[in-house]
């Protein structure tokens, strides 16, 4: 059958166009999820997934941890309304509001044992900012350095542009490796309001156990040679 120069170039613009939707379906799903800084080391040996998405109140959580497990104290202060179903402008669901600096969510994860030279944090918190407050979340990794971060948008608020979900990823450092971490987010003084937290963590091996995996791995090329 033949078909035109036009035919075949309308039908190049309609596989572009089903593209680029798919794209965009794709980006606002990965966005929905508040899980969109991940380090590529994650799922490799001597690492831990933690991902509370808060959908109801019996805190939930997403667990990839092979050395044990992970939970999250939480603690409304005095001003805080506790979870929440949502807030109305959106469609995020399940929402911790701490209230105040008396407000707080510790977590406390399982790690592999101390056999590493230190451990690498990734720490993703999606928090609501209503602008002209500091209504940021302080975050404390007990123990560790901070490394870097930034500070993604989520989704805006349409009823308050400037307004709505921000997401804070940052990197931290423990140096030597602890066998759990505990991660401290308090209440901003204005309040804070949490609605998912994402961890990963890595054990770096020390130097000496790394020479000793290259010293066993040519043992193993000898002996197959």
């Amino acid at each position: 059958m033949y078909e035109s120069k036009g035919f075949r170039r309308r039908q190049e613009m309609l596989r572009v166009w089903l593209f680029g939707v798919s794209l965009l379906m794709l980006m606002s799903a990965v966005a929905s999820a508040h899980d969109v800084v991940w380090p590529d080391w994650r799922g490799q040996e001597g690492t831990t997934f933690q991902h509370w998405t808060f959908d109801d109140a019996t805190n939930p959580v997403e667990l990839d941890n092979a050395y044990g497990t992970a939970t999250a104290t939480i603690t409304p202060g005095e001003f805080g309304e506790g979870w929440l179903d949502e807030l109305g402008f959106d469609e995020q669901e399940g929402i911790w509001d701490i209230g105040g600096t008396d407000g707080s969510i510790v977590l406390d994860i399982d790690n592999r044992p101390e056999t590493d030279e230190f451990k690498e944090i990734w720490l993703q918190v999606t928090y609501y900012k209503f602008s002209g407050f500091s209504d940021v979340p302080t975050i404390e990794v007990v123990g560790a350095d901070y490394v870097e971060g930034q500070t993604l948008v989520v989704e805006e608020d349409p009823y308050a542009p400037g307004n709505g979900w921000f997401l804070d990823q940052s990197i931290w450092r423990i140096e030597p490796n602890p066998m759990n971490e505990q991660i401290i987010l308090t209440g901003a003084l204005v309040g804070s309001r949490i609605d998912q937290i994402v961890v990963d963590t890595i054990c770096i091996p020390e130097p000496a156990t790394m020479g000793l995996f290259a010293i066993g791995g040519l043992l193993v090329l000898r002996k197959r040679r």
